[in-house]
């Protein structure tokens, strides 16, 4: 039995039954180890509550723009990543950027599965954008894969980088370069208008096969748009006239790996992301939301 079936039928025994009773990741994970020993590390354990959580049909509920896990009731639904929702610092720089990132892949028909927003985490990158399986859009706005296409989707790792000079840009690159050794592709969004760090970035793209694009926007150009929440809501044609705006022609283009230099084994981070897209797959459906962004 896998990791994901025994926390499914254990977890319905664990967890409160209400909000305001919920216990942190670090308790649940106490509960779990009570069950099952210490077979599983707790990264492993964070990724697999990441994952379940974003079922909108499992048990496991999480607390929105908190920190908590209780019992999935039936009037509870999934809830969008703190950045994208009015209750959070829609102002904040870096929330505009990651929401601004979103909308770069989404609209270009990515999926788009968004990690909890943590400065410089070296362990998962800010964002995977996932190409599906060929398929169609269906009058609900749900992309429906077609059966007899390969079922298999192409991963690329990306990192969001607001930079202010080229020492920053070089911290980005090698982020960007560590987070994404798991996927098929790897790319460093760069926001900021700094022109001096073009040429290494251009030469380290080179030599390791990362992405670099750019979205030109500073600090002042940054506090001039809606607030990130209002970003990641606009229409697709509303946000590809924003980033026509800011978005420079890529540094340089991702180099496609078939085999990856690490697994999700190694990095378990990355296996939310991938079994989040496989579950989509599986069920042959995107739902609209899907093709936007994950929950977390």
């Amino acid at each position: 039995m896998s990791l994901r079936d025994k926390l499914e039928e254990i977890l319905p025994s664990l967890l409160p039954t209400r909000e305001e009773d919920a216990i942190k990741g670090t308790e649940l994970i106490a509960r779990v180890r009570a069950v099952l020993g210490d077979s599983y590390s707790d990264r492993s354990l964070r990724s697999q509550f990441s994952f379940i959580a974003l079922e909108p049909d499992s048990c496991l509920a999480r607390v929105p723009n908190g920190q908590g896990y209780y019992l999935r009731g039936e009037e509870d639904e999934a809830s969008l990543h703190s950045v994208f929702t009015d209750e959070s610092d829609g102002n904040e720089p870096r929330n505009k950027a990651l929401a601004l990132a979103v909308r770069l892949y989404d609209t270009a028909g990515m999926g788009v599965f968004v990690y909890p927003l943590e400065d410089d985490s070296w362990e998962h990158p800010d964002l995977v954008a996932v190409q599906w399986p060929a398929g169609n859009t269906d009058a609900t706005g749900a992309y429906i894969i077609d059966p007899t296409a390969p079922q298999q989707a192409a991963y690329r790792s990306v990192c969001v980088a607001p930079v202010e000079d080229a020492i920053e840009c070089r911290h980005a690159f090698f982020r960007a370069l560590a987070c994404g050794l798991w996927a098929h592709e790897t790319e460093l969004l760069i926001v900021g208008d700094d022109a001096e760090a073009a040429h290494e970035l251009s030469r380290l793209a080179a030599q390791f096969g990362v992405g670099v694009r750019t979205i030109s926007a500073n600090e002042d150009v940054l506090a001039d748009l809606p607030r990130a929440d209002e970003i990641f809501r606009a229409t697709a044609a509303d946000a590809r006239a924003m980033l026509a705006d800011l978005q420079q022609p890529p540094l340089a283009h991702p180099r496609y790996r078939h085999n990856t230099v690490l697994t999700e084994d190694d990095i378990p981070a990355a296996a939310a992301a991938r079994q989040w897209a496989e579950s989509c797959i599986a069920r042959g459906r995107v739902e609209a939301w899907e093709l936007r962004v994950a929950v977390n």
